[in-house]
């Protein structure tokens, strides 16, 4: 209600309606100033809507300096269920003969030798193994208990100073026996601080297993640890309850007594705390008993089969304790060959793990064999993923099991029993060779093996030829021209624009007077010329269609220039340069000398001349991108860090302060017009006064 004002009570004029015209006068500087601020956003949009074509174009130009661009290859097989290929932009045109391919490459495989769980028994891949171990015909795992000492051998790949235990996995070393490394024994310290660099000293985290010595492990170095280690385990009881489950089954040793402690709580169950305001602890301790079904309440008893403890008494709920014990588990290596030698590597199992965890661990190590178990024959069968015989010594295996109890009992797998693992056998252009794999590369081609055949016996032989795919790179450079087209079609239109001096943007009051259609008419005008003549991007244009027409300096090519490709400009000089493509002489061009095309769009060189057309133009466009930012701004960036926002804001800045004056100017006619008001109302009432003296009545 601050600026609800009623006027023309005494004079009976319209107050109202003669200052909004005293005021729209005063407007017009405002309203000059918000129309130059309208021009000034709408040039501002109209620089980042080229900028962007620009970029894009930009982005074209990179393609215009790939080999693939221009230099990609089409190959044809005369017979492709034979043999087929792909070939580089590296490679040569010419031709290749196969005159034989007389093995394919294959992958080394295996299998169990026979059922290995006994007549009649069915064996779940996603139970333990330990609690299926009678279901095997053969149930020889060699079963370990952790309490027994381990040996484990690393070999360093890379000096340093750090290491990790890989058989510990989530136990915790109980005993740490010896490290050495080579001939060298090294002196296991308690703490990270108490390592000396000057002696051979070792810590070892009895958690993670992560060892650090003092000094640096050479590379090829072999590290040999000896401990024994032991499961801790942190039982924590929800609510109360006679029984917990170990995190490990198959226990060989555990404690005679398991302490609880928790929290003393009072008969509302809020916990009791002393005089320092720390809880009160609450103890118990249960002993070893011989009987699950006679346990006193203070006894326990452990089923080491199952890993289940069964209590006297409730437990109370909020108590915890930690236990160590010792459990099965069983551990087997395996080999296999790649192209840099064997790969060896040793896995460790609980006695709580499955089949199905075996075989993932088996498939995700670094072995490259692909493990699994078909329950219709109750067989495991394994073999490589990749084809070939790299293993070129010893028995020529290129899976070994390495005497694993568990793989060889158990599993029934026997390196005797591989099968495959041959490398592909050909003729090359008259060069019989091998390969591991079935496809391969020869100077770029990449040749793909798909069946055996052979000339001598009567079968035709295979030719592959290479040549340039110059339709491909027709369209590249077509698709090049026309995005420049594109570009200096907008550009070119936008500095030739008429101006129509006289369509200034509209203010707010003649927005309200048209119409939408005669504000989109009006504006369409207004936005005209916005551009016209620009500077910078007539110099811009300038600067391209020398890029373009600049001979390549130290070509050795004849095709240095576009003319000499079938790239010309227009006839009509209208169009600002605009290209166009004679696509016989270009292909012919292409088929000619590929590599030359190519050069003339890519070469990279100090000077302009020097430069490939896409690198000078990439050069230029990144330049006029720049200066186009500096003057219009990005998304990214403030009014104050480019020309039209400083201008923008000084316009906002004069705005708020005109404002702010005839906010002023206006409250002044107010007050005049009330004071005057007033006055008249004063001689309103003298007149009545004088009136009715007079004997007159205003009734």
């Amino acid at each position: 209600m601050a600026n609800f004002r009623i006027g023309g009570l005494a004079s009976g004029l319209d107050t109202e309606s003669l200052i909004n015209d005293l005021m729209r006068v005063q407007r017009v500087p405002i309203d000059k100033l918000s129309q130059k601020k309208q021009t000034l956003e709408w040039q501002r949009d109209s620089y980042r809507d080229i900028n962007l074509k620009l970029a894009s174009f930009r982005d074209m130009t990179l393609n215009m300096r790939l080999q693939s661009s221009f230099l990609s290859k089409i190959t044809t097989s005369s017979n492709s269920n034979k043999v087929t290929a792909t070939a580089d932009s590296t490679a040569g045109n010419g031709s290749y003969t196969l005159s034989a391919v007389s093995r394919l490459a294959t992958s080394a495989t295996n299998a169990s030798a026979g059922r290995i769980t006994s007549t009649g028994e069915k064996l779940d891949t996603t139970k333990s193994l330990y609690s299926q171990k009678d279901i095997f015909e053969n149930s020889s795992f060699d079963w370990k208990s952790t309490e027994q000492s381990i040996n484990e051998e690393i070999t360093v790949k890379k000096a340093g100073t750090e290491f990790s235990l890989q058989k510990l996995g989530k136990h915790t070393i109980e005993q740490m026996d010896s490290v050495t490394v080579g001939t060298d024994n090294y002196q296991v310290v308690t703490s990270l601080d108490d390592l000396d660099a000057s002696q051979k000293q070792v810590f070892v985290d009895e958690k993670t297993g992560k060892m650090t010595f003092s000094q640096q492990i050479p590379a090829d170095s072999k590290i040999e640890v000896e401990y024994s280690m032991v499961q801790k385990d942190a039982i924590s009881v929800g609510s109360a309850t006679k029984e917990v489950q170990l995190s490990q089954i198959g226990i060989t040793e555990f404690e005679d007594s398991i302490t609880f402690t928790w929290d003393k709580k009072d008969a509302a169950g809020n916990i009791i705390k002393d005089t320092n305001g720390d809880p009160i602890k609450e103890t118990k301790t249960f002993t070893a008993g011989t009987d699950v079904n006679n346990l006193a309440e203070d006894q326990f008893y452990l089923d080491k089969e199952t890993g289940k403890i069964t209590f006297g008494s409730d437990l109370q709920a909020g108590a915890k304790a930690e236990v160590s014990y010792d459990h099965q588990y069983f551990e087997f290596s395996m080999s296999t060959f790649n192209e840099t030698g064997e790969v060896s590597q040793t896995f460790t199992f609980d006695a709580r793990d499955s089949l199905t965890t075996v075989i993932d661990k088996v498939n995700k190590s670094s072995l490259g064999v692909n493990m699994f178990y078909d329950q219709h024959s109750d067989k495991v069968t394994i073999a490589r993923t990749s084809t070939g015989d790299f293993n070129q010594s010893g028995d020529g295996k290129e899976i070994s099991f390495n005497g694993s109890p568990f793989l060889n009992n158990v599993l029934k797998l026997d390196s005797n029993n591989e099968k495959g693992g041959e490398n592909a056998k050909f003729t090359l252009n008259g060069l019989e060779t091998e390969r591991t794999s079935n496809t391969f590369t020869v100077n770029g081609v990449s040749f793909t093996l798909k069946d055996t055949f052979d000339a001598v016996n009567g079968d035709s032989p295979v030719t592959i030829s290479i040549n340039n795919d110059t339709d491909q790179a027709v369209e590249k450079i077509k698709e090049f021209v026309e995005k420049y087209n594109e570009l200096i079609d907008n550009i070119q239109g936008q500095l030739s624009e008429e101006k129509y001096r006289d369509y200034a943007p509209l203010t707010s009051e003649q927005r309200e007077a048209m119409s939408e259609k005669d504000i989109e008419l009006w504006e369409e005008k207004a936005k005209s010329g916005l551009l016209r003549s620009d500077q910078q991007l007539s110099s811009l244009l300038s600067n391209m269609r020398m890029n373009f027409y600049t001979p390549l300096e130290g070509a050795t090519s004849e095709y240095n220039q576009l003319s000499a490709i079938g790239i010309t400009t227009t006839k009509n000089y209208l169009e600002g340069g605009k290209l166009e493509i004679n696509e016989d002489k270009l292909k012919e061009a292409l088929e000619n000398d590929a590599e030359g095309v190519f050069n003339l769009f890519a070469a990279d060189g100090d000077t302009l001349g020097e430069q490939g057309i896409s690198r000078r133009l990439r050069d230029t466009v990144t330049q006029s991108i720049d200066a186009i930012t500096l003057k219009a701004g990005n998304g990214m960036k403030t009014n104050s860090q480019f020309t039209i926002g400083k201008n923008l804001d000084d316009i906002n800045n004069r705005i708020t302060e005109l404002e702010s004056k005839l906010a002023d100017k206006e409250q002044r006619y107010w007050s005049q017009f009330a004071a005057m008001e007033t006055q008249m109302q004063k001689m309103n009432e003298q007149m009545n006064y004088m009136l009715t003296q007079f004997g007159y009545s205003s009734q």
